[in-house]
């Protein structure tokens, strides 16, 4: 959320220095958001798992609640 808040903060100032034109939201918006997408999954070592589409080293615990359940019944 703060990402969206600066840009558009970044598209706000831009705007109004460019005299309305421009496509706020290719330029500014869409940059802020993938960036810090991107530098948050570099940060927290999720990043590979994006771009290779494999399975995460530690599944989420509610996954592995739902196995055991299934093998349970």
């Amino acid at each position: 959320m703060t990402a969206y808040g600066l840009s558009l903060f970044v598209t706000y100032v831009a705007l109004n220095l460019m005299d309305g034109h421009g496509q706020p939201a290719l330029l500014y918006i869409v940059p802020f958001i993938l960036g810090t997408f991107l530098l948050l999954g570099m940060k927290r070592g999720e990043l590979k798992i994006l771009w290779t589409r494999e399975e995460p080293e530690r599944a989420c615990s509610h996954i592995q609640q739902e196995d055991q359940q299934s093998i349970n019944h």
